[in-house]
């Protein structure tokens, strides 16, 4: 593994399975993929069978380049949430965890606000990840301090997506 070059970017990334855990993030990563080790540096619980909710999971070493996003591992930190966001939203525990992460991360590093991004927010990428159901610039603007955090926020988003145009006026 190659040494992590100055850290510029935090990309935030989602699983894609709701029953996941990170030895098996880790198992995937290494035997089916190739890879020395997880490609993320942390993963995120969330209370499914085999994770803690919101509980932080240390992945490849800080210090390590990542795989996790093509042409931006040597400059990132690799963040996952376990969980599939294009059918749930995260947790509010996975939400708190993430924020504070992210607080002390963009802080460590002097990592502008506008650099923690989502993986479909780089160039050529055709997945969701880290899902339809989060809101990076709801994210950053919390981060930010422009709002406070809601899990409400989230709730109203897939509410309003469900809601056939008869029924909203309910």
């Amino acid at each position: 593994m190659n040494h992590l070059e100055q850290v510029e970017h935090i990309i935030i990334h989602h699983t894609e399975r709701n029953n996941d855990f990170p030895f098996f993030v880790r198992l995937r990563h290494k035997y089916l993929r190739g890879w020395e080790n997880i490609g993320y540096h942390y993963l995120i619980g969330n209370a499914r069978p085999f994770t803690k909710d919101g509980k932080l999971y240390s992945g490849r070493p800080e210090n390590f380049e990542g795989a996790h996003t093509l042409r931006y591992n040597r400059n990132s930190l690799g963040v996952c949430l376990i969980g599939n966001f294009d059918k749930v939203i995260p947790s509010e525990k996975q939400f708190e965890t993430l924020f504070s992460l992210l607080e002390q991360k963009t802080k460590q590093y002097n990592i502008p606000i506008k650099n923690v991004r989502g993986y479909n927010e780089f160039p050529n990428i055709e997945k969701s990840c880290p899902g339809n159901l989060v809101d990076m610039d709801y994210v950053r603007s919390v981060l930010s301090g422009q709002e406070d955090f809601s899990v409400s926020h989230y709730i109203e988003i897939v509410n309003y997506g469900l809601l056939s145009p008869s029924a909203q006026g309910i």
